[in-house]
């Protein structure tokens, strides 16, 4: 079992290493928003399934501190929520009175609001909460589909941030993680929705952190709510960090996912949209004629103004329609379309660990075997490593070599089959044809 558990835990000693050097000395620790951006600058992403187990270690290795990062407990001071709402200026006056009178007569009827101090929720003994907190009996479901809709996430914080923004001390958190836990369902679910209230300010100063990315900053909100909902059904008292520290988290998780999705969504540029009708009007029309779908080189032809196949080819690939990764899938709708899709852009941690593995063979292999001459010819010749300044080495021809070293381009050549006859009889090469056979 000690084995299985050491294996586990090896699968991010690179990453773990890789975030160790980028600690900056005087610091001594990385803010949780460093570690998310050193792991995006790698095209490294933490699954789900992983963030527990991948925080959990952050925290053992004192890589990130048990602390929310900087700024991220600050109030969230009316004027300013509403200065981010009004910049984003996304619906036209009509259509913000009509949504906020709909949500109002939604809002109320569905939370049953009521006059309330603000201390009303400061009790812990949840049989005396106040009327306002016992009407908040919405099943996880719907608790979460009403954070993640525009016009209500705006109507939700403005109501609940300035009622119930006082923070929690680590006692309180877990007195009501306590009774998450070990109280009825009813009670349960009130002690949830009071976690969730009192750490909102989390969702709104991260945030922030990521305006301008592609995403609008009520989206970027609603994937916080969404991150923080998660946090609360997976935070564990009993390791005995902050449950800001662990709702930061989750939340940057999901938000840090959110906006490398939007990065990747398809555009298709403005002055290819005429054409592109035009040719969808040309196949219709050819294939009622035809009988058939006709080929990209009829349509081409079609098409004139020197029109290619190749070009037909292109349009079809950017006029394809975008798949929402959010689609739910099957009768009972509990899984989604992106469950069922690999993501080719990222990296798992093992698959990192793997290559780095592999270039830190190549560069031994290379420094035991070589001259300093010898290594870098060849590290140039294919691209391989990086120079003293830390730059990849982008892959020369002979003839850049050979102008470089003021020699012919034959005499190159054979340098380099002098240096690849020595790493063939090289040590350590054993190690690489295993790395090529598992692989």
């Amino acid at each position: 079992m000690s084995r299985t558990k050491k294996k586990n835990n090896n699968k991010y000693d690179v990453i773990i290493e890789f975030l160790k050097k980028k600690i900056n000395k005087r610091k001594k620790f990385l803010t949780q928003e460093e570690v998310f951006k050193h792991l995006n600058s790698k095209k490294i992403d933490i699954d789900e399934m992983a963030a527990d187990e991948f925080f959990s270690i952050l925290l053992k290795e004192n890589i990130i501190k048990p602390e929310a990062d900087e700024g991220d407990l600050d109030d969230v001071k009316e004027e300013e929520f509403l200065k981010e709402l009004k910049s984003e200026k996304k619906k036209t006056k009509k259509n913000s009175k009509k949504n906020d009178d709909d949500f109002d007569d939604d809002f109320d009827e569905t939370f049953e609001l009521k006059d309330y101090g603000l201390d009303d929720d400061l009790s812990l003994n949840l049989e005396g909460f106040a009327s306002d907190e016992n009407s908040l009996n919405l099943h996880d479901n719907n608790l979460r589909n009403k954070l993640t809709e525009t016009d209500d996430i705006i109507k939700w914080y403005m109501r609940w941030i300035g009622k119930y923004g006082k923070l929690l001390s680590h006692e309180e958190e877990i007195e009501i993680a306590k009774k998450i836990h070990n109280s009825s369902a009813r009670n349960a679910r009130k002690a949830r929705h009071l976690l969730v209230k009192r750490n909102l300010r989390l969702v709104v100063n991260n945030a922030k952190k990521y305006k301008n990315k592609g995403l609008s900053f009520i989206d970027l909100i609603s994937e916080g709510n969404g991150g923080i909902l998660k946090a609360v059904d997976k935070f564990e008292y009993e390791k005995g960090f902050k449950f800001s520290t662990y709702a930061t988290w989750w939340i940057r998780q999901a938000i840090t996912r959110a906006v490398a999705d939007q990065a990747r969504i398809i555009r298709v540029p403005v002055h290819m949209v005429e054409t592109i009708n035009k040719l969808t009007k040309i196949e219709r029309e050819l294939q009622q004629e035809l009988g058939y779908t006709p080929s990209d080189e009829v349509l081409a032809e079609k098409m004139g103004d020197d029109f290619t196949p190749q070009k037909v080819q292109y349009i079809r690939k950017i006029n394809i329609d975008p798949i929402s990764l959010d689609k739910s899938i099957g009768k009972e709708d509990d899984s989604y379309f992106s469950d069922f899709i690999k993501d080719e852009n990222v990296i798992s941690p093992v698959d990192y660990a793997a290559k780095e593995q592999l270039s830190s063979w190549i560069k031994t292999i290379l420094n035991t075997n070589l001259t300093p001459s010898e290594k870098e010819i060849i590290m140039k010749r294919y691209g391989i490593g990086e120079d003293e300044n830390g730059q990849k080495y982008k892959v020369h021809s002979l003839d850049e070599l050979a102008a470089e070293r003021q020699v012919t381009k034959e005499r190159i050549r054979q340098i380099e089959s002098k240096i690849l006859k020595k790493l063939k009889h090289s040590q350590g090469k054993q190690k690489l044809k295993d790395y090529v056979k598992n692989d």
